[in-house]
């Protein structure tokens, strides 16, 4: 059976597209993965601002007003 294998070498280059085909998916795979990650810390660093903003903008507030206390 592998002497057959051997002597067809279409067999070894369907081995071969396949594995380069599982390949590229793993790493397409990989890649969708770390844009959503991206995506995710883009959103938290971004409601982080707003809050930080809106956490600023309360300080000025009580500054220019006594009512604060």
């Amino acid at each position: 059976m592998s002497q057959q294998q051997q002597a067809n070498p279409t067999a070894s280059t369907r081995r071969g597209a396949r594995a380069v085909k599982s390949a590229f998916r793993f790493a397409r795979n990989v890649l969708a993965l770390f844009g959503v990650f991206f995506l995710y810390l883009l959103w938290h660093g971004y409601s982080a601002y707003e809050a930080e903003m809106s956490a600023n903008q309360q300080d000025v507030a009580c500054v220019k007003s006594a009512r604060c206390m």
